[in-house]
């Protein structure tokens, strides 16, 4: 089972997939807070958000595209109302999330009982859902955390326990921002001594590094792996990374995305295309150099498909 902003849906209902996208990342922690703990919409700027993001959304359509993720967590102002709307006028399926919901900070004040509050939180946001709109329960369809670069700080250790609670809970997957590759053998090792079944989590940024000694690591303990930051320019780094996954044999663990925020994009960039450019540009990069058709449709529907499933 799927949970997307019109409710449920089977996996084989996906189909394409972008599987770490955003849509608009509120700047204003105010709003971005009222959006998450009270449901309060500012509904003049949700249908202007609307009206500048829909172009966006059919043009993805058009270009095959049938689910996106949509990676903002809460603390980034994450508008069910405004998802649900691209989502139904659109067609594309949207995936929102629990997780990342407050000021780091906060674990200071919270210090003897902070994870367990915060999975306490997420679990209640799946239990009960992120919203209910139109008799629509939405919940979310996984957990998003980003972790700082450097140390492992105690607070970054903290919330992943919490995600590691709130997913054997609920079963929602852990989609993980990592930008350090040598991070993620402490990440491991935690979520090892937790428990969890590594199957659950995904290194988000996995190809920001490109280390193949830590992405072997991470998928030989079976976690799945993000090479998703395919922008215009990143063709050749991307298919090079993508070609060494197949040769190294674990096709089948890997997600492709473009992690572009859409709204910054289109207005603040001007420039729309630059969101369907996975599919209008990467894709038949791919093609161009060899790539099979088979690999590509595996990695963009069979695979998130599989990770995204309850």
């Amino acid at each position: 089972m799927i949970y997307t902003v019109n409710g449920p849906i089977e996996k084989d209902k996906m189909g394409i997939t972008l599987s770490h996208e955003h849509f608009k990342w509120e700047t204003d922690s105010s709003y971005a807070h009222k959006l998450y703990f009270d449901r309060d919409y500012d509904d003049e700027k949700t249908n202007i958000n609307f009206e500048l993001l829909i172009p966006v959304l059919k043009d993805l359509y058009a270009n095959s595209c049938r689910t996106i993720v949509e990676t903002s967590p809460p603390i980034g102002g994450q508008n069910i109302k405004l998802l649900r709307k691209l989502s139904l006028e659109s067609g594309v399926n949207i995936i929102p999330c629990t997780g990342w919901n407050l000021s780091k900070y906060t674990q200071r004040i919270h210090s003897n009982n902070f994870a367990k509050e915060l999975a306490f939180q997420w679990i209640k946001d799946f239990q009960e859902g992120l919203d209910t709109i139109d008799g629509i329960n939405i919940k979310p369809g996984y957990i998003k955390l980003l972790l700082d670069r450097g140390d492992f700080s105690t607070v970054d250790q903290e919330m992943v326990r919490a995600a590691v609670m709130a997913s054997k809970e609920t079963a929602m997957p852990i989609h993980c921002h990592i930008l350090e590759a040598e991070m993620l053998y402490s990440v491991i090792d935690l979520l090892e001594e937790e428990n969890l079944d590594l199957s659950k989590f995904l290194w988000a940024h996995a190809s920001k590094e490109g280390d193949f000694d830590a992405i072997n690591y991470g998928v030989d303990k079976g976690i799945w792996i993000g090479f998703d930051m395919i922008r215009e320019g990143t063709y050749e780094k991307n298919f090079e990374l993508i070609s060494k996954a197949i040769k190294l044999g674990f096709e089948d663990k890997v997600l492709l995305s473009q992690d572009y925020d859409f709204y910054e994009q289109a207005v603040e960039h001007n420039n729309p295309q630059s969101c369907v450019s996975f599919f209008t540009k990467f894709i038949p990069y791919c093609y161009n150099y060899g790539m099979s058709e088979n690999i590509i449709d595996k990695m963009i529907t069979e695979n998130p498909a599989n990770f995204y499933d309850f």
